[in-house]
C-alpha cells in the first residue's frame, strides 16, 4: 500500500483498497440476502481475491487517471450486480443468471412499480452498497492528489504479480473449498459438479456466482461442457481420495438401486395415500391384471449405445434404460376420449378457495381429488419456468431459458402434440402481451394454435387483464368442435397487489368487503376472482354445449404468489382456515373452506399440523376435476403423499390414456404407487420420511427410524433426475429415441 514515488516519497496507493472493498461488499450482500451472518461468508470473501487482482491488473497502465476511472467503472458494474439481485430476489425469490437478465430485462421494466417497491424494501443495503462505492472513490482521488502528480509506477513484477493472482487464486481457492469436503450440496459441489445459482450465491458468494456464470456463458459458446473446464478440479479431488459422493458421470445409479426398500420393479417405497374421503383404500387395479404394463416407450437403448460415439449421450441412454417405470393403474386410461382444458393460473394458491366466495373452484377441489401434500416449487424464471415444468414434466435448466430452449427441439410428450395425433382440436390461450416470454414461439411447439393480446386477441380491460374476459372471447372458437384440448394461461392473478396498479383488485374490490385484510391481502384475493368467475363462465358454456360432463378440468400454479408479503400471506393462510399457532406451526383444515375461526379458535375440524419450515411456503394445491366424477366411485380421493407442479404431466397423460414413456421424465404419476417426490431448484427435497433442505444441510425425519443411508440415497436419486432432466433438454433428447 505504501510505495516510493520518483521523489523518494511514500504514497499511499488506494487500489490496494479494492480486496478490503470487495470484501466489505461481500459481507453487505450475504447479510442483506440470507439475512444472517455464517462461516459461507469466509468463501465469499476468499473468491473476491480473484476479481480484486483482476481490477488490479488492468488498471495498471502508465495512465493514473485512466487507471483511476477504470477502478471506478467496474467496482460501480458489481454494485449494479449486486443490487439488481437485491431487487429480483426480493421480487422473485430468486437469483438472475446472465442470460437471463440480458433476454428479461426489456420484460421487467413493465413492472417497474413492482422493482421500485423491492428497492424500497431493500433501501439499507442498497444505501449501504452506494455509500461503499462513494467512499472509494473519494478515497482514490484523495490518495491519487496526495501524490502530488507523480506516476507511481506498476512494474513488470507487480503486473506479473496481479496475473498470476487471477489465475492461481481462484485454483487455491478451490482447492480449499475440496479439503473442507466433497459430499453432496457441500461448496466443492456447488462449485464443480453442479452450478445452481441460488446455492451459489449462499456457499460461494456474489463474487465467485457472477465469475462462474461469465464462464459457462463463454464455455457454451464454445461448445466446452461443464466436466471438462472443471477436468483439473477432479483429478485433484480423486488424487485425494476421491468424492465423499459417488461420481454421476462414472456410477450412474438407477432408482432401483437405491434403497434397500424397494418395490417389484426398484422403487423407493413411499407412502402413495391415494383414497377415498372416507379413509378406505383405494385399490390402484395392478393385481386385478393379469399382466402387468408399464408406462414406456420400446426403445432399444443398447442399440442406441452402439451407434453414437457422444459420450454424454450414451451416459444417458445407460441411465434411463435402468430407470424403472410406472406402472399402469386403476385410473389409467379414465378420461381418455374427453376434452382436456388445462389451465396454468397466475400465482394460484389454495387460500383462494372459498365455499361462498368462490363455490366454483371450492367443488372442483371437494369433488376432485384432493391433493394434502402438494407443492409448487420456484424455480429460476418465474412463470415461463412455472409452464416448462407444468407442460413438459421436466426440471428447468439454472441459467436457460427452458422452454424456449426445448421449442428448438422435438417434444412428442407435450400434452398438445399427444392430443392433435388422436384427432383434438388444440388451442392455448394468454391474456397478455404475445411477445412476452416469446410465447407466439413456444406454444406452437407444444402443439397449440397460439392467441395472445397482439395476437389474435383484443381485451377491453387494464393490466391485468381479465381471466374471464379471455374465457368470453374464446370459448366459442373450440366449445362446439369435440374433442378439443385448451390450455390457458391466465393473467388477472399477477402482482402487485394493490389498488393502483391492479385493475382485477379495483374491479372485485366488493368481495372482501366487511373482512380486515391489509390492502396487499384483499387485493390478492380480489385479483384472484376473476379467475372463480372465468372457470363459472366456461362451466355454464360447457353445459349449455352438452360437453361439461365430458370434460376434464386440470388447474395447477405457474409459482406461489411471490407477491405476497409473508405477513400477508400468513395473514390469509389464517383467515381461509390455515392456522399458525403461537408455535409458528401451520395447521391446514382437511375441509379446505373458511369456517375455521381466525388464529384457530371455534374449529372442530381435523387439521394436520406441519411445521413451519423454508418449504412450507410453496404448499399449495391444484384441481383435477370432472362433472362425470359424481357418478364414479373413484372420487372424490384423497391424495396424502408428496408432489408437486413435475407430476402432472405424466399424471394427466395417465388419465387421457396417451402413449408416454415414464422413464424420461423428472416427474411421476401421483396417481401410481411411484414414491412421493418433492424437489427444490437447490436440489432440497420431500418424502413422506424426511424433509432434506440443500442450502443449509438441516434433515428433519417425518417420524420413525433416522436413516442416513436413506437420506443419501435419495440425494442420488435428485441429483440424477437434475442431471439427466437437463441432458434431456441440451440434448434434444427426444429427437434420438423417438425420431
Amino acid at each position: 500500500m505504501l510505495e516510493k514515488g520518483k521523489s523518494g516519497k511514500i504514497a499511499f496507493q488506494a487500489r490496494w483498497l479494492i480486496p478490503l472493498f470487495m470484501m466489505v461488499l461481500e459481507v453487505v450482500f450475504h447479510v442483506a440476502a440470507f439475512g444472517k451472518m455464517d462461516t459461507n461468508i469466509c468463501n465469499g470473501i476468499l473468491f473476491t481475491l480473484p476479481f480484486s487482482f483482476f481490477v488490479l491488473f488492468v488498471s495498471g497502465t502508465k495512465h493514473r487517471s485512466w487507471n483511476r476511472v477504470v477502478r471506478g467503472i467496474l467496482l460501480l458494474l458489481m454494485i449494479i450486480y449486486g443490487i439488481t439481485q437485491l431487487i429480483y430476489q426480493q421480487v422473485f425469490g430468486n437469483f438472475l443468471s446472465l442470460k437471463s437478465v440480458s433476454k428479461g430485462a426489456g420484460q421487467a421494466m413493465d413492472f417497474t412499480s413492482t422493482i421500485l417497491q423491492a428497492g424500497k424494501e431493500k433501501t439499507a443495503a442498497i444505501l449501504c452498497m452506494i455509500l461503499l462505492w462513494l467512499v472509494y472513490v473519494v478515497a482514490d482521488a484523495y490518495f491519487d492528489k496526495k501524490s502530488d502528480g507523480e506516476d507511481i509506477q506498476v512494474g513488470r513484477r507487480e503486473r506479473l504479480l496481479y496475473a498470476a493472482g487471477v489465475l492461481l487464486l481462484p485454483v487455491v481457492g478451490t482447492v480449499i473449498l475440496l479439503i473442507e469436503g466433497t459430499g453432496f450440496h457441500s461448496a466443492f459441489d456447488t462449485k464443480v459438479h453442479f452450478h445452481r445459482t441460488e446455492q451459489s450465491m449462499y456457499k460461494l458468494g456474489m463474487t465467485e456466482t457472477l465469475t462462474k456464470d461469465m464462464v459457462e456463458n463463454i464455455c457454451d459458446g464454445l461448445g466446452i461442457t461443464e466436466r471438462q473446464w472443471n477436468r483439473g478440479y477432479l483429478w485433484v479431488e480423486e488424487w485425494l481420495g476421491g468424492s465423499d459422493k459417488e461420481d454421476l458421470a462414472q456410477e450412474r445409479k438407477s432408482d432401483r438401486e437405491l434403497s434397500g426398500l424397494e418395490d417389484a420393479r426398484g422403487n423407493l417405497v413411499g407412502n402413495v395415500g391415494a383414497k377415498k374421503e372416507n379413509g378406505s383404500a383405494q385399490k390402484d387395479g395392478i393385481s386385478e391384471k393379469k399382466e402387468l404394463r408399464y408406462h414406456e416407450w420400446n426403445i432399444d437403448f443398447a442399440e442406441l449405445a452402439k451407434g453414437s460415439a457422444d459420450e454424454e449421450l450414451n451416459g444417458m441412454h445407460s441411465y434411463f434404460s435402468s430407470v424403472s417405470p410406472t406402472a399402469e393403474n386403476s385410473y389409467t386410461g379414465m378420461f381418455e376420449g374427453y376434452n382436456l382444458i388445462y389451465i396454468t393460473a397466475e400465482s394460484f394458491s389454495d387460500v383462494i378457495i372459498d365455499k361462498e366466495r368462490t363455490p366454483v373452484l371450492y367443488q372442483m377441489w371437494k369433488e376432485g381429488v384432493q391433493f394434502e401434500n402438494f407443492y409448487t416449487p420456484s424455480w429460476y424464471l418465474s412463470t415461463i419456468d412455472g409452464e416448462y415444468v407444468n407442460c413438459l414434466g421436466q426440471i428447468p435448466v439454472d441459467g436457460d431459458w427452458s422452454l424456449e430452449h426445448a421449442s428448438e427441439g422435438s417434444l412428442p410428450m407435450a400434452l398438445g402434440n399427444q392430443l392433435q395425433q388422436k384427432g383434438y382440436v388444440c388451442n392455448a390461450y394468454h391474456d397478455h402481451d404475445s411477445y412476452y416470454y416469446d410465447r407466439t414461439k413456444t406454444h406452437p411447439k407444444l402443439g397449440y394454435t397460439f392467441k395472445a393480446v397482439g395476437a389474435g386477441l383484443t381485451f377491453e380491460s387494464m393490466y391485468p387483464e381479465s381471466d374471464l374476459e379471455l374465457m368470453e372471447i374464446t370459448a366459442d372458437e373450440y366449445v362446439n368442435k369435440a374433442p378439443f384440448h385448451t390450455y390457458y394461461m391466465t393473467m388477472s392473478g399477477h402482482l402487485p397487489y394493490t389498488y393502483g396498479y391492479n385493475s382485477m383488485a379495483v374491479k372485485n374490490r366488493e368481495v372482501t368487503e366487511g373482512m380486515d385484510f391489509t390492502e396487499n391481502a384483499a387485493c390478492y384475493l380480489e385479483a384472484n376472482q376473476e379467475l372463480e368467475y372465468a372457470l363459472e363462465y366456461l362451466v355454464d358454456q360447457l353445459k349449455q354445449k352438452g360437453q361439461l360432463e365430458h370434460t376434464l378440468f386440470v388447474v395447477a400454479p405457474d409459482h406461489y404468489p411471490y407477491g405476497l408479503k409473508k405477513g400477508a400471506y400468513d395473514e390469509l393462510r389464517k383467515a381461509t382456515g390455515h392456522v399458525i399457532d403461537e408455535n409458528d406451526v401451520l395447521h391446514m383444515e382437511r375441509d379446505g373452506n373458511a369456517d375455521a375461526t381466525v388464529n384457530g379458535g371455534g374449529s372442530d375440524m381435523e387439521v394436520i399440523a406441519v411445521e413451519q419450515d423454508a418449504f412450507e411456503l410453496y404448499r399449495n394445491t391444484c384441481l383435477i376435476w370432472s362433472a362425470a366424477m359424481e357418478n364414479m366411485d373413484e372420487f372424490p380421493m384423497t391424495v396424502e403423499k408428496c408432489c408437486s407442479n413435475l407430476d402432472l404431466l405424466p399424471t394427466i397423460s395417465n388419465l387421457m390414456g396417451l402413449d408416454y414413456d415414464s422413464r424420461l421424465l423428472a416427474g411421476r404419476d401421483m396417481l401410481s404407487d411411484d414414491m412421493g417426490l418433492v424437489m427444490f431448484k437447490d436440489q432440497s427435497f420431500l418424502t413422506d420420511r424426511v424433509r432434506y433442505n440443500a442450502t443449509t444441510g438441516e434433515t428433519v425425519w417425518m417420524g420413525g427410524t433416522e436413516d442416513e443411508s436413506y437420506l443419501q440415497q435419495c440425494m442420488q436419486m435428485v441429483e440424477n433426475r437434475f442431471r439427466y432432466s437437463a441432458l434431456v433438454l441440451q440434448k434434444d433428447y427426444y429427437s434420438v429415441v423417438k425420431p
